[in-house]
């Protein structure tokens, strides 16, 4: 066509000229939009064209701006449903051209006329998630179905992949991520465990797309068993559940891995570095590589991801090294994850996954000294150099995941969804050397390393079934085989002293024993929409657990020989929600759900003195009621929620500190109770803000005689705020800044139930995001006050324990930079 040039022909110029100038940027009204010209004496190029938020950004290769007026590079509202037009130059040759629409990202065709390229643009449409279905905000974990959020009568806090990445510029630890964006979960710990992270004061069973990552009797690193960057979003339901089966006594934090590609090749490249700014040395400077290719064609994808991260020193605000046992310092992280999808007719579909991840301590002779056992008063641990270790096993925690899944939309009328997993879990941990405590058992050992050996594999099936065209029922079965051991690595204390080495040549004794762990659930849940307003929702399951361990030998028990056993415990839940919307926007609910589990048989086999599984409540499960009401509503621009909750157990489970410092586990009637508020606000198309609020309390009956305690701080963390405020400062570069706010806990302490009491504390973090060519520059400055405080985790330390009261880090400061081509 003649005043037209093809692409090829304008790519080919532009690769062989010197940089093309645009001298002037025209804007010409048109009847439904406005006409950008961009005005230059030789034909214009463009290379990539992106969408992001309201903006549709371009960018034209080989050029400069040379502009005769320099206010044509910017220029607001010039047309209806059109906020700005902006022109920046890239790196190296080129320009980018942002057009931000007021509401939504507009349409623009690009053509050449000329020399001029010539941008033809017509504000987009809004729209909400009641008319846009693929604005819907899907969840699963609540139903073990795909379901809106706004029709659950349950509360529950969604992490998309966006809202991941941008806590991943901080810190690539998920109980840290999830700490501080999850209401009703304890706060950030910076260690690589569970522990001081109860959702609603009780535990959180913690799936992989459905896949159980909770051992038995462990060490809470369920959460470190995954590389976050195979991660697609995160759900996480607050308060007890039975849909999963075993566990969920406090909800359910289900890790959903990332989905096919709709492109035929995604690349996908990071890189990144971080060190501390109150000690900068060799030591606190780490590293972060990451890779990943994902392909997709009519009827089969794959994707395949790895990363690796070595993690430096940490130092607190006054610049003083924080201990490597925290798991979060001086480690090594490989990740691992690998997809492959197959469409075996338009209905059916076949997925295998598979996960690796490994921790591993890097060579440091660093340690936390034990010298502050022979200080007077609390001290905060601090590292020493303790000369050279040679480890026979080294400090690695190692999980497996393999996950293969059956899908059929049309089985029979019902939609059927099979899996069949696998997972295995292998920790061994810093050595403890605990000769310089005093008063310890003489039989104790006194320098060992406590490991962990886990594997479960099961099978869970489910078939959704229509019930008319106003209600369904879910209905299927799931079973679970667990393994489960606690050893004990323990060395010579002279071949130690001599020469450094941890033989772990003594392994008769055991922290806790093996034993094996079957579980078989029947569940069925049913909804019905009794009109387009009112909404009802109940379900029942049947659990059935049986359990069995060998003659054993206890390391920190006496008599350490032990008789082992078999037992078998039964359980029936239900659950039953109801939901009102009075409007399309509003979702009010009202729910009672029971919630179930088996106790850390490992721990009540180390406190059986005689195997008598009818007469010792260690052995009995745990179910509890709870009772929630809420409300949830999404009007264009603001979304929020608040809900209060109410659950109790006839025999809880819960941890308490001694006055020795040791953990114990108290099973006792026990309730908790709470409010959570969630607030999120687009004031414009350039400015977010929001956050939540987070209470909750409770207490237990220790005596059983009718006068109920409080639950201690291990158990129930303080009143949590968090806050944001995000801004698009011009088209491609975005900065936010979060704070972080915990409160002072004194109940259990005034209660004689803890040692310890809890002191708040507020953190602020602040991310600047910019964007260059098709990647993505990042800055992160964690703890931006550098102020020095205690995590929760650490406050409750002292005692035998006292040498674990690590602070939290100082002031940090991350770059990254990544690409997605």
């Amino acid at each position: 066509m003649d005043g037209f040039a093809s692409a090829d022909t304008l790519t080919q110029i532009a690769q062989t000229q010197a940089p093309i100038a645009i001298t002037d940027i025209q804007l010409n009204p048109t009847s439904d939009g406005i006409e950008i010209v961009l005005v230059s004496d030789q034909p214009l190029a463009t290379d990539t064209t992106t969408v992001e938020g309201n903006a549709f950004i371009i960018n034209v290769s080989n050029a400069t701006l040379e502009l005769v007026d320099q206010a044509a590079a910017e220029q607001f509202s010039p047309a209806d449903g059109i906020a700005l037009v902006q022109a920046t130059s890239l790196p190296g040759d080129g320009v980018q051209i942002a057009i931000t629409g007021t509401d939504s990202p507009p349409d623009v065709q690009v053509n050449s006329v000329g020399n001029n390229l010539v941008l033809s643009v017509v504000s987009g449409t809004a729209t909400t998630a009641t008319d846009d279905p693929d604005g819907i905000q899907i969840v699963v974990t609540a139903t073990r179905t795909e379901q809106d959020i706004l029709d659950l009568p349950r509360s529950v806090t969604v992490i998309e992949r966006e809202e991941l990445e941008q806590q991943l510029q901080f810190t690539n630890n998920l109980p840290d991520i999830l700490g501080a964006l999850v209401p009703g979960l304890g706060p950030p710990n910076f260690q690589n465990s569970t522990r001081n992270l109860s959702l609603r004061g009780r535990t959180a069973l913690v799936l992989i797309d459905g896949i159980p990552q909770n051992p038995n009797s462990g060490f809470g690193t369920e959460l470190n068993t995954i590389d976050p960057n195979a991660i697609e979003r995160i759900e996480v339901l607050r308060g007890p559940s039975a849909n999963y089966g075993d566990g969920a006594t406090g909800g359910v934090i289900n890790i959903i891995t990332r989905a096919a590609t709709d492109e035929p090749v995604v690349y996908d490249l990071g890189i990144g570095a971080d060190t501390s700014l109150t000690s900068i040395e060799e030591d606190s400077f780490g590293y972060t590589l990451r890779a990943g290719i994902a392909v997709s064609d009519e009827s089969a994808d794959a994707r395949i991801s790895a990363s690796f991260n070595s993690q430096g020193a940490r130092f607190d605000a006054n610049g003083d090294r924080v201990p490597p046992e925290t798991g979060e310092s001086d480690t090594d992280r490989f990740g691992l994850f690998t997809q492959l999808g197959l469409d075996l007719a338009e209905e059916q579909r076949l997925e295998l996954t598979y996960s690796f991840y490994n921790e591993a301590l890097t060579e440091t002779d660093i340690r936390s000294d034990p010298i502050v056992f022979a200080i007077d008063g609390l001290q905060t641990a601090r590292a020493a150099d303790l000369g050279d270790i040679d480890y026979e096993e080294n400090p690695t925690l190692t999980t497996h995941v393999a996950n293969l899944t059956y899908r059929d939309t049309d089985f029979l009328g019902s939609q059927l969804d099979a899996q069949v997993y696998y997972r295995d879990t292998d920790l061994v941990q810093i050595f403890a050397d605990l000769r310089q405590v005093p008063g310890l058992p003489p039989f104790f050992p006194q320098l060992w390393q406590t490991a962990l050996d886990s594997s479960e594999w099961g099978v869970r099936v489910q078939l959704d079934t229509p019930l008319g065209n106003s209600a369904s029922l879910l209905w299927g079965v799931d079973y679970s085989q667990e393994d489960n051991e606690r050893p004990l690595l323990i060395s010579d204390t002279d071949t130690f002293d001599e020469t450094g080495e941890l033989d772990a040549a003594d392994r008769s004794l055991v922290q806790l024993p093996r034993y094996d762990l079957n579980s078989l659930g029947l569940f069925a849940q049913a909804q019905w929409d009794i009109t387009e307003q009112w909404q009802i929702s109940g379900g029942v399951r049947y659990d059935d657990f049986d359990f069995s361990v060998d003659d054993y030998e206890l390391a920190f028990g006496l008599p350490r020989e032990r008789e082992g056993g078999s037992g078998n415990a039964e359980d029936v839940s239900f659950n039953l929600g109801i939901l009102y919307r009075p409007i399309p926007e509003i979702g009010i609910f009202a729910s009672f759900a029971q919630g179930f589990s088996v106790p850390d048989l490992g721990q009540a086999f180390g406190s059986l003195q005689v195997f008598e599984e009818d007469d010792d409540i260690s052995l009995e499960p745990q179910q509890v009621d709870n009772y929630e009401i809420g409300v949830r509503f999404e009007f264009g621009r603001v979304q929020a929620s608040i809900a209060g909750f109410y659950n109790e157990s006839s025999l809880g489970s819960s941890l308490q500190v001694g006055a020795d410092g040791l953990t114990n586990l108290v099973r006792s009637p026990q309730r908790n109770y709470g409010v959570e508020a969630t607030l999120d606000w687009q004031p414009s198309d350039i400015w977010r803000l929001g956050g939540y609020f987070s209470w909750n309390e409770g207490e237990n009956d220790n005596d059983d005689d009718g006068n109920f305690e409080a639950l201690s701080s291990v158990q129930v963390q303080p009143y949590k705020v968090g806050l944001y405020v995000e801004n698009d400062t011009t088209p491609g570069w975005t900065n936010r800044l979060q704070l972080l706010a915990v409160g002072d806990r004194d109940r259990a302490f005034d209660d004689g139930v803890d040692g310890f009491e809890v002191n708040g504390y507020v953190t602020l973090d602040f991310l600047s995001s910019i964007q260059i060519g098709q990647g993505q520059l990042t800055l992160g400055i964690e703890n931006l006050l550098n102020n020095q405080y205690l995590p929760v985790s650490s406050q409750e330390r002292f005692g035998i324990t006292e040498e674990r009261r690590y602070a939290a880090p100082g002031i940090t400061v991350s770059l990254r930079y990544s690409i997605r081509f």
